[in-house]
């Protein structure tokens, strides 16, 4: 693994205007963001445990969206293949830095314990290992067809993503030996302190690495983020962008802490 991606999905301040739900029981769902334009699914399609899609946006207080809104169902990370889209200048990025096969994403967004009215926090919830990158539009719907499956980057509207690509997971993690009996990609079923990036008491864009694998890194951030405190790992993460990347190749400790959240976290 040369890259970690630490990429924000699911609703945020802009789309969607609120935050996934923590449940009591300690379950984490990611609720996908609405798309305007035509999607595979709706909302009234979605389904987590015994919720249905209405019942889901009504407990987040994202009333304004109907059932029959489109949503764009990214990243999919249940059925037997894992697949990210990207496009556009977050694309661009990805490009740009070389994310390529054996790379690792993990993926973070807004959550909030919704019963008790808990602190709005950056959480992870899920991972993806890229075993291979589909580019164009035709060669994205030639994959998916050959393989009976959808997704909302599988279009013939060459208009709706500029550089659309797609990211396919690998069968199994294989960056570490602790982690290769587990798929390549995954969502983590339960919330867990070590899944929340926020500082204990900051808003949601002030994170906290584990100084254990943080401390003592190099050339550690490869785009947008930098130390707000680098002797106690906290970062500022501010901004609309979407992917974080980390030096993972001149960093190990980078790659162990993915190891113990995985190993640890990413078990069923």
């Amino acid at each position: 693994m040369k890259n970690l991606v630490i990429s924000r999905k699911g609703f945020d301040a802009t789309a969607g205007g609120a935050a996934s739900p923590i449940f009591a029981n300690g379950d984490i769902f990611s609720v996908p963001i609405p798309q305007k334009k035509q999607s595979p699914t709706k909302y009234r399609e979605l389904r987590f445990n015994d919720l249905s899609g209405r019942e889901i946006l009504d407990l987040i207080g994202a009333k304004s969206i109907s059932d029959d809104d489109f949503y764009h169902n990214d990243p999919l990370l249940s059925g037997h293949k894992g697949i990210f889209g990207q496009a556009g200048g977050s694309q661009g990025e990805l490009d740009n830095c070389e994310i390529g096969r054996g790379d690792l994403f993990l993926f973070f967004g807004w959550f909030k314990q919704h019963y008790q009215n808990g602190p709005n926090l950056h959480h992870l919830f899920g991972w993806l290992q890229i075993e291979k990158i589909i580019k164009g539009n035709y060669e994205i719907l030639k994959f998916l067809s050959e393989n009976g499956l959808s997704h909302p980057h599988g279009t013939t509207d060459i208009t709706q993503f500029k550089n659309n690509t797609i990211y396919i997971a690998s069968k199994n993690l294989t960056f570490s030996d602790s982690v290769r009996d587990i798929m390549g990609h995954g969502v983590f079923k339960k919330t867990a302190e070590s899944l929340i990036l926020t500082e204990k008491g900051k808003t949601r864009s002030r994170w906290s690495f584990p100084q254990k694998y943080f401390a003592n890194t190099k050339n550690l951030f490869r785009n947008r983020l930098n130390w707000k405190d680098e002797d106690k790992c906290l970062v500022n993460c501010i901004g609309v962008g979407q992917e974080f990347i980390l030096n993972a190749q001149d960093n190990p400790s980078v790659v162990d802490w993915a190891s113990y959240l995985l190993s640890t976290y990413g078990r069923d």
